[in-house]
């Protein structure tokens, strides 16, 4: 149990006027934590209290051990004002980031701050819901490795792949069974809060709150890993679609009766640039003995993404090309995207952003080739800068922020 759920537990004994505060309290931390840090007078206009009475709940938030000031903000003349943020530790979420290979545990607390560090396992992403217990043992071995104290652990956040419903916590592609809940299962496993996001949505967040779209109204996110996601910014907020399963760009068909796509039809973009295509290519052009650094890779059949990304950076020809080929496919189904969007910046990001203008060259050139000049003057390439916890980041704030909320939903009540 958290401090936080401590304090503000449901209590029969409370007053009407003792619930009242209790809420106010909530919704000031929430504002907090929305904004990292920030000055009394902000706090003040956002949730509309006096000054007053805001000095008082923040003063009862300080010696409670929920608010620190943390810095001082700046001037446009005088004394700098104080900026207050939640202090470390209060919230910390165990963030699982699962891709089609593997599996990363990190904790991390409500200001992005490191509680244990993060460790990769090796993990088949599974179709079927009878191979979750793999996944469930991986969890437990991170907890004992990272002598994980459970009681310390608000909640867990997963991002991964799939069509995620964000309300009833299923994955209609992954881990997946007739009347099956992976975030319900996983939360009486575990005994903790589960939520679950598919992973561009959470780089999206990411983005929009840390990285190259702060302040930005209009931003597309084009996240490549293994597969290829949308993350779709509109008027400043992440948008998720009806059942949350926006952006799923990598399964429209991009060539006419193409290759089988593991979705079950033919021609989708993933099966012309991704991760998967771009394995699949070179391993069909190793076994027929293609000139590239490639063939001198211990174990070809476990090749990588980044292991062509590492030769197209070490100056290989071959790989090198192969990126040119996918970021021309790339830049073409952009094309379409800033067509029907029309966003002021395309960021790019996942473990293709480590291949830079191998990558983003051909995409421009894509753009320029078959995007109307009024809208592709008026929208900014940019590569992700946020790093391996970017994602993550954005499964913390959204974490902390759901559960938050249901405090206050509670309180309310």
């Amino acid at each position: 149990m958290t401090l936080i759920s401590q304090i503000f537990s449901e209590n029969p004994s409370f007053t009407s006027k003792q619930r009242k505060n209790a809420l106010v309290k909530l919704k000031v931390l929430k504002t907090i934590f929305e904004n990292y840090a920030i000055t009394i007078n902000e706090v003040a206009t956002k949730v509309n209290l006096s000054l007053p009475t805001l000095n008082l709940i923040m003063s009862e938030l300080i010696q409670e051990g929920l608010l620190e000031q943390k810095s001082k903000g700046e001037s446009i003349g005088g004394r700098k004002p104080n900026l207050y943020q939640i202090k470390n530790r209060i919230l910390n979420i165990l963030s699982i980031e699962i891709e089609r290979f593997t599996v990363r545990l990190i904790v991390l607390d409500n200001n992005n701050e490191i509680v244990h560090e993060g460790k990769t396992y090796t993990n088949n992403l599974a179709k079927d819901a009878d191979k979750i217990d793999n996944l469930i043992e991986i969890i437990r071995q991170y907890a004992v490795e990272s002598k994980l104290d459970w009681f310390t652990i608000m909640g867990i956040g997963i991002l991964m792949p799939g069509l995620i419903n964000t309300e009833t916590g299923e994955n209609l592609t992954f881990y997946y069974a007739p009347n099956f809940n992976l975030r319900q299962h996983i939360k009486e496993t575990f005994q903790k809060d589960v939520y679950i996001l598919n992973d561009v949505k959470a780089a999206a967040i990411s983005e929009l709150n840390y990285g190259a779209a702060i302040g930005k109204k209009n931003v597309l996110i084009i996240q490549m890993d293994w597969g290829i996601g949308l993350g779709i910014i509109i008027n400043g907020e992440v948008y998720m679609g009806n059942d949350g399963f926006s952006g799923e760009v990598g399964h429209m068909v991009f060539v006419e009766d193409g290759q089988l796509c593991y979705c079950g039809k033919r021609g989708c973009l993933e099966t012309v640039a991704s991760g998967v295509a771009l394995v699949n290519r070179a391993k069909e052009d190793i076994a027929e003995k293609i000139p590239t650094t490639l063939t001198q890779l211990p174990e070809k059949e476990a090749l990588l993404p980044k292991d062509i990304i590492e030769a197209a950076n070490l100056g290989d020809q071959y790989a090198i090309d192969l990126l040119n080929i996918l970021g021309k496919n790339l830049g073409k189904a952009i094309s379409h995207l800033i067509q029907l969007f029309n966003p002021q910046m395309i960021v790019m990001s996942g473990k293709f952003a480590d291949a830079g203008t191998f990558i983003t060259l051909p995409i421009q050139l894509g753009i320029q080739t078959y995007t109307m000049n009024a809208l592709k003057n008026s929208c900014e390439l940019r590569v992700s800068t946020l790093g391996e916890n970017g994602p993550v980041n954005g499964i913390v704030l959204y974490s902390i922020t759901r559960y938050l909320d249901s405090l206050i939903v509670k309180m309310e009540k």
